[in-house]
């Protein structure tokens, strides 16, 4: 089995289309004052998923993707708030393209915060939910996030949106400049490798990917990348689009900023289809890196800016994923190799029955993943084809 683990970059084809909705303007009305303060989002698998309300409606769950140049409605989710598409759209994403409809003139608000005249695009997004353990409804995009400086605090689990005419910075955190193109923030950064100087890129922030950094297709056979590993796996790079064929290794590090985040596991993609094989841009850095940090998303300013977090991370080295309806199944989506998870003897396909003697059918997948956040040794039982096991996971800072 296999749950992909990336949803990645989302652009429209149609350059018309585009154009019609750069024109619509968006207004925004704050609860009080001219910010948003201490929303509150879950980290899931590495995505930052928020409480919408589309219409005023019930909260909704929607994945928050910088790579998102619209904003995305799942169809069945639309069907329940009486929501209709008209016409038809190509989008261009990760893994190939996917055809959607478009649903316009919708409100998007978060505690705090109501942003109008939005548009919605209609595409299917089932397949995700077994990454978060519940419904995914849509995904927020770049015409809901234009409209602010937002501020992350991954740490905190915690949101701040301001309007950007009154913000001002003042924390002690780097600025790195960033550009935006077709809906798209970038900043350029470096790949180091074994035995290279290191290999500048123009790359996307994508807080809509799970990694740390997904190189394109055209980037790595460009510079000849993949000769330069001496231990690689082979992998997919999933998203709406569909799976492309890819490699996982290790790397010195990557330098962003005077930031060098060491030892990082990325991906060096090989499809040739979607936004992983195009030469406008060189990869992205997903989520995986930024929840390293506090980040300052400021696009009126063309800047993000970074703080150095204390952010509580996974240290078992496993993926972990919830089999639909009732999301209370958790199955090894993958083992992170030389990892305490590979160590212990874990493989994919195990299912996680029980940690330190309490059941799994009694957490949630957020709870589960939390518990392998804490230093200590943990003792899992898990069944393995058709044995019942039981493995001690030693767990370390």
């Amino acid at each position: 089995m296999l749950i992909f683990t990336y949803i990645g970059r989302l652009t429209l084809v149609a350059a018309f289309l585009l154009a019609f909705l750069v024109n619509v303007t968006a207004q925004t009305r704050f609860t009080s004052g001219q910010s948003a303060v201490r929303v509150p989002f879950e980290l899931a698998g590495d995505l930052i998923v928020l409480k919408v309300r589309v219409n005023r409606s019930r909260p909704l769950h929607f994945i928050f993707d910088t790579g998102a140049g619209i904003s995305v409605i799942d169809p069945q989710s639309a069907r329940a708030l009486g929501l209709r598409a008209k016409g038809k759209l190509k989008l261009d994403a990760t893994g190939g393209s996917v055809q959607s409809g478009l649903i316009q003139s919708v409100s998007l608000s978060v505690p705090g915060v109501e942003v109008f005249n939005q548009a919605l695009a209609t595409v299917d997004l089932d397949s995700f939910a077994p990454l978060f353990g519940y419904k995914i409804d849509g995904i927020i995009g770049h015409d809901f996030i234009n409209n602010f400086v937002v501020e992350i605090d991954y740490a905190s689990s915690l949101m701040n949106l301001y309007e950007p005419q009154e913000y001002k910075y003042r924390g002690a955190g780097e600025s790195i400049p960033l550009e935006i193109h077709d809906k798209t923030p970038y900043v350029r950064a470096r790949v180091v490798l074994n035995g290279r100087e290191p290999i500048e890129g123009k790359f996307e922030i994508d807080t809509g990917g799970t990694g740390i950094l997904n190189l394109n297709t055209p980037f790595v056979n460009k510079h000849k990348m993949l000769e330069t590993l001496t231990k690689q796996a082979e992998s997919k790079l999933g998203g709406a689009g569909g799976a492309a064929t890819a490699v996982k290794a290790h790397v010195p590090a990557i330098e962003l900023g005077s930031f060098a985040i060491k030892n990082p596991l990325i991906v060096f993609a090989q499809g040739t289809e979607g936004n992983e094989n195009s030469t406008a841009f060189d990869g992205s850095l997903d989520n995986g890196l930024f929840s390293q940090f506090k980040m300052i998303l400021d696009y009126s300013r063309s800047h993000v800016i970074l703080e150095r977090n204390n952010f509580a991370r996974d240290l078992s080295g496993l993926e972990i994923v919830a089999d639909p309806p009732h999301f209370k199944t958790f199955v090894v989506n993958a083992v992170e190799e030389n990892s305490p998870a590979a160590l212990a003897g874990i493989q994919e396909e195990d299912t996680i029955l029980a940690i330190d003697g309490q059941p799994t059918v009694r957490l949630t997948l957020q709870e589960l993943r939390h518990l392998l956040t804490q230093p200590g040794e943990h003792v899992l039982k898990i069944r393995h084809n058709s044995k019942t096991i039981q493995v001690r996971l030693r767990l370390v800072n």
